[in-house]
């Protein structure tokens, strides 16, 4: 049995940074056996154990907030939902009905919000720019890319997140390079350039990585287009 079937179809953390690097020049071929496979799902299980003890907390907390609840206490507990969201993208299984679960939370928390701001017009503004950020957010949280580069516990280092962004599906790596500043961005190219400078373009995920290089190219250009 190939190594690349016992991967899991919805993997966690671990797991999916050693998906990444299987068979992948980029990551210089690191040897990967059934039994760090093994291992990185026991340790996705883990996180998956701890958060679910730490949600089921979290959803007492918001069952027992009183409709006369204070507005920081309804501020935390929308701050710690919308963590448990972007917790939850990064977790190994199908998270979708776990993250229903959160944003029908999230609307009760808002509409305590709403109800508080009343015909504020400056409040109102506010809160909808906060809702259509959250849902960008959420959004963007969808790729497994994202999700673990913006955890606090992401296994992507500096050293890691060249090669990472350069194995991901096309879309994924473009809507990730676009979360830097300019400058990052500008390094980011580069060293991506010259991590493929050497490597077999016949290699399929050379290959891939070329188009990933390509669409970071298309997304510089503005950047670097010189007014007439």
């Amino acid at each position: 049995m190939s190594i690349d079937t016992l991967f899991s179809a919805k993997a966690g953390r671990a797991e999916r940074m050693l998906k990444r690097q299987y068979q992948n020049p980029l990551f210089g071929e690191p040897s990967i056996e059934p039994f760090d496979i093994q291992d990185a799902r026991q340790q996705d299980m883990v996180e998956a154990g701890t958060f679910m003890e730490q949600f089921r907390s979290l959803v007492e907390q918001v069952s027992a907030l009183p409709a006369n609840a204070e507005a920081d206490d309804v501020l935390k507990l929308k701050e710690a939902l919308d963590k448990a969201y972007e917790t939850s993208a990064g977790l190994a299984g199908d998270q979708a009905e776990l993250q229903q679960m959160i944003q029908r939370l999230l609307g009760l928390m808002m509409q305590s919000m709403w109800k508080a701001v009343g015909n504020d017009a400056q409040g109102i503004s506010k809160l909808e720019m906060e809702e259509q950020a959250r849902q960008a957010h959420f959004a963007l949280l969808q790729h497994p890319l994202i999700a673990d580069m913006l955890s606090p516990d992401s296994p992507i280092d500096d050293k890691l997140l060249v090669p990472c962004l350069l194995s991901e599906p096309v879309d994924a790596t473009a809507l990730a390079f676009q979360l830097f500043e300019p400058e990052q961005q500008a390094l980011l190219y580069e060293q991506a350039r010259q991590l493929l400078q050497d490597k077999d373009p016949a290699h399929p995920r050379i290959a891939h990585a070329q188009q990933c290089l390509q669409k970071m190219t298309e997304l510089l250009k503005p950047l670097n287009q010189q007014p007439d």
